[in-house]
């Protein structure tokens, strides 16, 4: 005779807590997301991602519109990423250089949530879920149980942590041995950033397979680049911070302007002679409403990271060419690229201008400035 449903769950939580580390193939499908890796976790929250398959509309949106994600879905195939619990580390096969950044970027394909060897949503299911027992099954080819869940509430919150669940209902089925979950299907809830990609009432369906649940060593979530491998790291430093760059970045000229720096701070990455590197800072132009009047975000170096890269190529193969202050550059409508879509005409204007000069590469992004603007606030950087 099976378990009880709410003795089951409580079985699932225990083995969860418990699990120190475990391995699988993992695979990801939510519409037109489809996204697989070979994945590793060690507790309480290392992790490392080997990418075999990354096909995303909504990062590509977020990359054409101005996310600030450094690695596009063709960066991401064929490379792994490593989180140590502080910092993640990316390294790409054949690649002359590695980046290590600030916390866990290990490129979620579900917007808004951490779904890549993430398992502590089974810590508390008898206490967060309203349970169901959908009865036994057989998942790749393992003997198993399946569960249904619903939230209890939207949202629970205590003094210093809370706690949103961006969910309708999931089923989670799971191996009745190991009491590892095989495979997970949920329906977000409409407020869901990831309900965009989706058809109404469409599924997000998470898998595990050939999962191993030995002990992994600590040293696979901080993995040695090859030797001759030039290591760039990030760090965000207070804008007082950023006089010996080896490059310009001339905050005063925007300021000059009425740009502003938010938090005055900026990202800069560095390699580890501090000889070459980029760095990014975001300004925005207060009006007398509070409300911000336009954003600038400035991306130079005398290194170009992927994406000041792909912001290059794209001014380069469809911006228009100027010349600003007798040297070339290049001014692209992000927005335009989209077409004529009327979805189109409530997005504020996206624009980029770019050049080079002796040596430093320039990326000037625009939201809610006119090109006039963009291109005169360009023109005070020479």
């Amino acid at each position: 005779m099976p378990v009880p449903i709410v003795d089951f769950a409580r079985l699932i939580t225990e083995a969860t807590r418990a699990r120190i580390s475990f391995e699988a193939q993992q695979s990801i499908r939510a519409g037109r997301i489809d996204v697989s890796a070979r994945v590793r976790f060690r507790a309480p929250d290392r992790a490392s991602v080997e990418f075999t398959a990354y096909a995303s509309p909504l990062a590509e949106m977020d990359d054409l519109l101005g996310g600030y994600a450094e690695l596009a879905p063709s960066d991401l195939v064929g490379a792994s990423l490593a989180f140590d619990g502080r910092t993640t580390r990316y390294l790409s096969p054949g690649a002359t250089t590695s980046l290590v950044a600030v916390g866990r970027r290990l490129y979620e394909p579900i917007p808004g949530c951490d779904a890549l060897a993430e398992l502590s949503f089974l810590d508390d299911l008898a206490r967060d879920y309203l349970l169901r027992d959908a009865g036994e099954t057989v998942c790749a080819g393992r003997a198993a149980r399946t569960l249904g869940l619903k939230p209890k509430r939207p949202w629970v919150s205590s003094l210093f942590r809370s706690k949103a669940f961006q969910f309708e209902r999931a089923e989670v089925t799971v191996d009745a041995e190991t009491l590892f979950p095989l495979r997970v299907e949920f329906t977000p809830g409409r407020s869901a950033a990831v309900s965009a990609a989706l058809p109404a009432g469409g599924q997000v369906t998470i898998e595990y397979a050939g999962v191993r649940l030995g002990e992994i060593d600590e040293a696979a979530f901080a993995p040695t680049p090859p030797d001759g491998t030039r290591v760039f790291t990030e760090d965000h430093v207070s804008t007082d911070e950023t006089a010996d760059l080896p490059f310009p970045l001339p905050m005063n000229v925007l300021a000059a302007r009425g740009f502003q720096v938010v938090n005055h701070r900026a990202g800069v990455v560095l390699d580890a002679a501090r000889e070459r590197g980029y760095a990014t800072l975001v300004l925005r132009l207060p009006s007398d409403t509070g409300r911000d009047d336009g954003t600038l975000v400035l991306r130079v170096g005398n290194y170009t990271s992927r994406l000041m890269a792909r912001r290059r190529t794209l001014a380069a193969e469809q911006g228009e060419a100027l010349d600003i202050r007798g040297h070339e550059a290049r001014y692209v409508d992000r927005r335009a690229l989209l077409g004529s879509d009327a979805a189109t005409h409530d997005l504020p204007l996206l624009a980029d201008v770019t050049w080079e000069h002796e040596g430093v590469f320039w990326v000037l992004s625009g939201e809610r400035l006119l090109k006039d603007e963009l291109v005169a606030a360009a023109s005070d950087l020479f």
